[in-house]
């Protein structure tokens, strides 16, 4: 199987827009989590990923939005209450009702797809992180994750490995196109890929807005 592998859309449009542009034929899109929060288009990311049918679980700022969590002190810049008055209904009961975790098994390769570790939304799993070490994977199981905006691949756990496809909407790793990654469970193969869009628009966009200003910078940071 086949699999196109976001994460963090984090309500952006045009990043998300370019992806599905690039997309190469695939058997399914599975999304990590943080379908929305810091940016102004979470009706319409929210619409887009439906359309594309993608296998979605929720992200820590989907849980506040959805009111499964507290954003507390970081509501303001995650655009917590801004976002949850901003969205359609219907799309916020299809956000409030998304699982936190999916499992697939193709090929011999079971998946399980968590947004930030396997035991909640918010711990973040880098390659030097302590908690790494707590997990433990058989064989032929991957855990596939986001929440850290940073691509990750082959950082091995039991007889497994851990996976990332990094930001599609808010990288962190100092590269501002779009990051996510190609699945192939037959060829156990994990391959991240880069995508340009529009980032000086979206961030002209968004002053108009009066939007954070370290929001709009982090998206086209390089250094």
């Amino acid at each position: 199987m086949k699999l196109a592998v976001l994460s963090d859309v984090h309500a952006n449009l045009p990043a998300l827009a370019a992806v599905r542009a690039a997309l190469p034929q695939v058997d399914a899109v599975i999304c990590c989590g943080d379908v929305t929060g810091y940016y102004c288009h979470p009706n319409e990311v929210c619409a887009a990923l439906r359309d594309m049918k993608a296998h979605t679980i929720r992200g820590n700022h989907d849980a506040c939005i959805s009111g499964h969590a507290d954003a507390g002190a970081n509501a303001e810049a995650y655009r917590t209450e801004w976002t949850r008055a901003a969205l359609d209904a219907d799309h916020l009961a299809w956000l409030a009702a998304l699982p936190a975790e999916l499992t697939f098994t193709s090929d011999g390769l079971t998946l399980h797809v968590r947004h930030a570790s396997p035991w909640d939304e918010i711990t973040y799993l880098y390659p030097d992180s302590p908690r790494l070490n707590d997990v433990t994977l058989g064989a032929d199981e991957w855990l596939v994750c986001g929440h850290t905006h940073r691509p990750m691949f082959h950082r091995t756990a039991g007889g497994g490995c851990i996976a990332n496809p990094g930001a599609v909407g808010q990288p962190r790793d100092r590269d501002p196109r779009a990051s996510w990654a190609l699945l192939d469970t037959a060829a156990r193969s994990f391959e991240i890929q880069r995508t340009e869009y529009p980032v000086a628009a979206l961030q002209q966009e968004l002053e108009l807005l009066q939007w954070p200003r370290s929001v709009i910078e982090i998206l086209s940071r390089t250094c």
